[in-house]
């Protein structure tokens, strides 16, 4: 079994409009702290980030936070990093994303606004230039990257993007699906590496 010791979230500070964003969140950082997966996540109190924290700390997971120095003298997190089992504070957002994504086995996308697109791409590109082997799920809850997936499409269709690099993320509809869709994904990554050995 390829169960991931930890999983990045990248995901919005803002709730969304629809309640089942906040939900789904919630019930995500449940999930990884009930199977014991570290979550990393961007250190935020509030909308689907502070959620999916919440969620965590509600089943005394193993949380890692990490922010930059701008935000945390602007949002002031105290309560997080006292309740964070490790807490970072980067001067660079590039910095923390480095350190996010090395400290993660998979990466896990839930609804956001640009930061998460942001962060999405970048770990896209490096699944793409074999830089990262770690998973990328993105959960579509209640249709939220029906967009998303449709461009990938259209990226494909006018020659930007390789059929093959679907394989790159993967598409789920809920929570519930994220750790067997890693746990799959895991695998069918180390399958691969193997074939190459061969």
């Amino acid at each position: 079994m390829n169960t991931p010791n930890s999983v990045a979230v990248f995901c919005g500070g803002s709730p969304g409009r629809k309640a089942i964003y906040m939900q789904e969140a919630h019930r995500l950082g449940e999930i990884l702290a009930q199977n014991e997966i570290k979550l990393i996540y961007g250190a935020g109190t509030t909308g689907l980030m502070g959620a999916v924290a919440d969620g965590a700390f509600s089943e005394n997971g193993y949380v890692i936070g990490a922010t930059i120095r701008e935000l945390y003298d602007i949002e002031k997190p105290e309560a997080i990093a006292e309740k964070a089992t490790k807490f970072e504070v980067w001067d660079l957002m590039a910095d923390r994303k480095v350190s996010m994504v090395s400290q993660s086995d998979a990466i896990c996308i839930l609804p956001g606004g640009f930061g998460t697109m942001d962060e999405l791409f970048e770990v896209l590109t490096l699944r793409q230039l074999n830089l990262m082997k770690a998973p990328i799920i993105v959960v579509n809850i209640d249709g939220f990257y029906n967009t998303l997936e449709q461009f990938v499409f259209e990226m494909i269709g006018e020659g930007f993007a390789k059929p093959y690099q679907l394989k790159l993320l993967r598409f789920v509809k809920s929570v519930d699906e994220v750790l067997p869709a890693i746990e799959e994904e895991m695998q069918l990554i180390k399958d691969a590496e193997e074939k190459k050995q061969l």
